[in-house]
């Protein structure tokens, strides 16, 4: 049933003259130090993130970055709680090399769990704050803390949802710096090399 009190919207008409685009997400929006925060964000509202138990091998989580196309995993256990990431750095990383050392394992025998970023060393921007950032501010932000990806939590509806990400590597990409090795973390020097050339 439809209810009465709605009205019609207003609408444009295209001009002769006019020039339209379509909107294409499959080109990211070129960025500039100064751009909204949002530009660059991830919306985790609108993308689905993927996800991996902590009790699967890194073998495995390899293969599900592979197959979905993503280097970012998020760690959630059978409730869909949080409990940590899992980058495609830390794959191959020296966390994960010392691990298997000290176990006497090989890498690809590592569970999740043994190489992850666990939920109280992340670290997360509030919702409300990225609304009013920009990339600069980002940018000094995952610098400070010298990591590559940085969670936002949106809290107005009391508990803690993460509803978008950022990285590092995205950035640089939208901002034209170009990314040769995906697996080598993209360095904030060539991002600020970028910014001061342009």
């Amino acid at each position: 049933m439809i209810r009465q009190h709605y009205q019609p919207m207003e609408h444009i008409s295209a001009q002769a003259t006019s020039v339209i685009y379509v909107s294409d997400p499959s080109r990211p929006l070129k960025l500039m130090i100064d751009s909204p925060a949002f530009d660059a964000m991830t919306d985790l509202r609108k993308v689905h993130p993927v996800s991996i138990s902590q009790y699967e091998s890194l073998e495995q989580a390899r293969t599900t970055m592979i197959v979905c196309g993503v280097r970012l995993l998020f760690v959630r256990n059978s409730k869909g709680e949080l409990l940590g990431l899992l980058t495609a750095t830390d794959l191959a990383g020296e966390r994960a090399i010392v691990e298997a050392g000290s176990s006497n394992r090989n890498v690809p025998e590592l569970s999740v769990s043994d190489v992850m970023t666990s939920l109280p060393d992340l670290e997360f921007l509030e919702f409300s704050d990225v609304a009013r950032a920009e990339i600069g501010h980002i940018v000094a932000t995952l610098k400070a803390h010298g990591r590559q990806h940085a969670l936002v939590v949106d809290q107005r509806r009391g508990d803690m949802q993460v509803v978008g990400l950022f990285s590092s590597t995205q950035i640089a990409r939208q901002m034209g710096i170009a990314v040769v090795d995906p697996v080598r973390a993209i360095t904030f020097a060539q991002i600020e090399a970028a910014v001061a050339g342009s």
